[in-house]
């Protein structure tokens, strides 16, 4: 424990606490920690705050453990466990599944997906992949407020930001209710950075109070999770133009890799050529990561990330995921995050989401699903928004059918 951070706070509703504290109560609930270093382990927890205890316990006794919810629990996601070795260890202590012991590495922290595209995966980290920030000479002093979801590799990094930084405050979010807890957060004036995904703040635009998101003292906005878009950049630099914004590529397997603070849609095409302990480049289309932050030891292999870009001028955009995310319209193709991008340039929208249908002849046609600020008619709708697409976007790429929706979907990932 000597390397963590033991005086920086962690802020539950109205009462504070340090990660001392917080190994203690760990401690209270799992006991010796000898008794658990002969196996790989995972936490199961009921709330952030056992979460944060299970952390602080984890990290102390160099365990090989990590944590997830136990509302995440289902026998798939404990038959995966169980293929890995990996004991479940209950809020109160009790061994709930009796895996074939695996190999134990003290230290590794297994990091979960999301499951989004299906059965979670276990990624393996370490306190010194997950701490991306050794390379930061300085941060001022930061009250965070930290929505993601307990076990992903975002919250690990925002725990590892809490750990390893001094002066850093984590105020984690209700899972139950992130944007009445955010707000109240904010409200308090207690908050003064965030990092969240591009959806969770058009949730949050949407469902707090204008003044309240107005008057917060943010000084620090970071995004990542997704492809970040120029308008909710723009948006984000209207509101609060004192801060400073930065979006981040990260992902589970490759660790934190590219950080853009110049306020554009995606990343300068320079850093496909530029020597540092990070490398970045693009082969057909797919963007290829080597870090020290990644799974691998060393940083010195290449991942394929999954993500399909593409060079337009001076800048690499992201064009979606390798796989699920073209749509072929009669031999043409359009990327979905191109045509909701364009449609949330619109100020009348605060959220698109477009997928595929089929279509006769054609083999597919783009979809849009969307969020306006204020309710209009169908009709209305669709004509204003089939107007701000043409000219905009290729005939092919204009959405043919739209879904109206009174609020945006936000899913435990943060992600829609």
């Amino acid at each position: 424990m000597a390397d963590l951070w033991r005086n920086n706070r962690v802020v539950f509703g109205a009462e504070a606490t340090d990660w001392a504290a917080l190994q203690a109560e760990g401690e209270a609930r799992y006991g010796a920690a000898a008794a658990l270093a002969a196996r790989r382990v995972a936490f199961v927890v009921e709330g952030v705050r056992g979460a944060f205890a299970a952390v602080a316990y984890g990290m102390a006794f160099e365990l090989d453990w990590g944590v997830i919810e136990a509302s995440r629990l289902t026998p798939d996601v404990e038959a995966r466990f169980d293929s890995h070795g990996v004991a479940l260890i209950g809020p109160d202590g009790t061994v709930l599944n009796t895996p074939e012991p695996g190999e134990v590495q003290p230290g590794r922290i297994t990091v979960l997906t999301s499951g989004s595209t299906g059965l979670l995966k276990l990624i393996p980290h370490t306190a010194d992949t997950l701490n991306t920030f050794d390379r930061l000479r300085e941060m001022p002093p930061q009250a965070w407020f930290l929505p993601y979801q307990i076990g992903s590799y975002a919250w690990y990094q925002m725990v590892a930001l809490g750990l390893f930084v001094p002066d850093q405050t984590l105020v984690p979010g209700d899972i139950d209710d992130l944007a009445a807890s955010f707000a109240a957060a904010l409200a308090g004036g207690g908050v003064t950075a965030i990092s969240s995904t591009p959806t969770f703040w058009r949730y949050a635009l949407m469902s707090i109070a204008p003044e309240t998101l107005a008057a917060a003292g943010l000084r620090n906005i970071s995004m990542g999770g997704e492809i970040v878009d120029q308008a909710i950049l723009d948006t984000l630099a209207a509101l609060y133009p004192d801060a400073r914004i930065r979006h981040i590529y990260a992902s589970s397997e490759a660790g934190a890799a590219i950080v853009v603070t110049d306020g554009r849609a995606g990343f300068d095409a320079a850093l496909l050529d530029r020597p540092g302990t990070i490398g970045v480049k693009v082969e057909d289309g797919r963007l290829f990561i080597r870090s020290p932050y990644a799974t691998k030891a060393g940083g010195e292999d290449w991942i394929d990330t999954g993500d399909l870009v593409e060079r337009r001028g001076d800048r690499i955009h992201f064009c979606g995921r390798v796989g699920n995310t073209m749509i072929n319209v009669g031999g043409n193709k359009a990327f979905p995050p191109d045509i909701e991008a364009h449609l949330m340039r619109h100020p009348d929208v605060v959220w698109a989401q477009v997928t595929a249908r089929r279509a006769p002849l054609v083999g597919n046609l783009p979809v849009a699903a969307v969020v306006l600020r204020h309710p209009l008619a169908e009709e209305t709708a669709e004509a204003m928004l089939a107007a701000h697409c043409e000219g905009a976007l290729a005939e092919y790429a204009i959405p043919r059918m739209w879904e109206f929706l009174d609020r945006v979907p936000l899913k435990a990932s943060l992600k829609s």
